[in-house]
């Protein structure tokens, strides 16, 4: 991802600190890239930002947060690590000024809008109205329309309205019920994408790996990622993303002690 590496470097010499001060984020190698390049895994990022007290709408181009995919992936992080402030601000700020052309990224930052606001600021009125917006969206969706049940089950909760919540969450557990295990997200999202792939179909291929992904961050699951990003990293055509894609893979093949599939991912990154 597009980051505004200029900014990392002042901020950590400024501090008066070496590189190699950041190895347990990422090695001393790759901090020099981000710098320099102004590229970096979305992941690695958000850390320096934390461990260098950069805030993130200064970390990031105007025109990545300015991008729907790409607010969709910084507000989607930033909500698996609660930092609900934030993810607010960035909706304020940019989310607004956006032209969506993708109502499933309309409904998601909606989803997180509600989510911060319930967990966040504890306003259960606007988390009902952005709940019940993003329903309106998502009710297809099988990853997320149980979790928005949940939002506004646990909305109803704590307002006391005790029938109410019992309905929405009766209703999300009847769906959860139907869906696979959560062990088995990450394996039956990565075998069909490679399906797909194999047969030439990289635009369904592509479309199966982010919802993979997204459905293992949105459950707080790691296992599978590195296999999911990195499948879908050797079927972009453009070398940058492919690059940033597996850098993400090896990211999550450390998290997850995937030693086979790190050293693959290397050798590629070595051959680009």
């Amino acid at each position: 991802m597009e980051v505004n590496g200029f900014i990392i470097k002042q901020m950590r010499e400024d501090a008066g600190l070496p590189r190699d001060t950041f190895s347990a984020i990422c090695p001393p190698a790759e901090l020099e890239l981000i710098e320099v390049k102004n590229e970096g895994a979305l992941e690695v990022i958000l850390d320096l930002c934390g461990k260098l007290n950069i805030f993130y709408h200064q970390a990031f181009p105007e025109a990545t947060l300015l991008t729907e995919v790409s607010l969709l992936n910084i507000v989607r992080s930033l909500h698996l690590r609660q930092e609900f402030s934030s993810v607010l601000f960035l909706l304020d700020t940019y989310g607004k000024k956006i032209t969506y052309n993708n109502a499933r990224i309309v409904g998601h930052l909606l989803y997180f809008r509600a989510y911060a606001n319930l967990f966040g600021n504890h306003d259960t009125k606007k988390a009902v109205y952005y709940f019940q917006r993003a329903y309106t969206f998502l009710h297809d969706e099988k990853r997320y329309e149980p979790l928005v049940l949940r939002g506004l089950a646990t909305c109803y909760q704590a307002n006391e309205e005790k029938k109410r919540a019992s309905i929405f969450f009766e209703r999300a557990e009847q769906l959860e019920e139907k869906m696979n295990t959560q062990l088995q997200l990450g394996p039956s999202y990565y075998h069909a994408a490679c399906y797909y792939a194999d047969r030439g179909n990289q635009e369904k291929a592509n479309e199966l790996c982010d919802e993979g992904i997204e459905t293992l961050l949105e459950v707080n699951l790691s296992a599978g990622l590195e296999e999911l990003f990195f499948e879908k990293a050797i079927i972009q055509e453009n070398l940058a993303e492919q690059v940033q894609l597996l850098k993400q893979a090896d990211y999550y093949a450390d998290l997850n002690n995937n030693h086979q599939l790190k050293e693959l991912i290397n050798k590629k990154l070595t051959n680009n």
